[in-house]
């Protein structure tokens, strides 16, 4: 359910795809239902190697799949390096005007970055920079966003996904599904809402067994 087989021919929008569904099965709460299958195919795009989105400093969908790559890897413990996102920036040390327009690629980003280790700068630089750019979303001298999509920011800004206990976590993403609306994800949250009441209720009997 979670992903098929990753192809070294597969395609950067194909990666892509299978990184998002990974994002939004662990954000749903059902992560743990397909771990070996999560860890075989984030192996496998470590294993492509860094320069698998090599158009990062393109304008587009390249920094939010960059920055979704790196995170997804470093939360899975693989080594991963920030070095890419050294792209960001101008000759002059300055991030990239268009970034700032990039709101899916800023959130990402911002997200990203708090899987920093101590030393690596290009990581706390970008996290200053998308964090004072995110907070200026809605700004009357903003493009609009959908209440959907400013939701997540404001949630992200306050407790990062991969920092936020899962079942929280869980429960935000269920009330705030953000993919399109197809027959996949339509039936993936299903699932979630059902395993998210099945967990709930397990606990509820394990209070009641406790209280007695």
């Amino acid at each position: 359910m979670v992903t098929n087989e990753v192809k070294s021919g597969d395609g950067e929008a194909v990666i892509a795809d299978k990184l998002r569904l990974i994002d939004a099965v662990q954000r749903l709460g059902v992560g743990y239902h397909f771990e070996i299958e999560i860890e075989e195919t984030l192996e496998k795009i470590h294993d492509m190697g860094e320069g698998l989105f090599a158009n990062i400093d393109n304008k587009g969908t390249d920094l939010y799949r960059e920055a979704l790559r790196f995170r997804l890897l470093r939360q899975q413990r693989f080594p991963t390096s920030p070095e890419g996102f050294r792209k960001l920036k101008n000759g002059d040390g300055r991030f990239k005007e268009w970034l700032s327009r990039d709101v899916q690629g800023l959130l990402s980003l911002y997200e990203a970055t708090h899987m920093a280790f101590n030393g690596e700068d290009i990581l706390d630089e970008a996290l200053s920079f998308a964090a004072k750019s995110l907070k200026s979303i809605g700004l009357p001298t903003h493009e609009k966003i959908s209440p959907s999509f400013q939701k997540q920011i404001d949630f992200a800004l306050r407790l990062p996904a991969w920092k936020c206990p899962p079942r929280s976590l869980a429960r935000h993403s269920i009330d705030n599904f953000y993919l399109e609306d197809s027959t996949l994800n339509q039936y993936l949250l299903t699932f979630a809402k059902l395993d998210f009441n099945m967990v709930q209720s397990f606990h509820q009997q394990e209070l009641r067994e406790l209280s007695e």
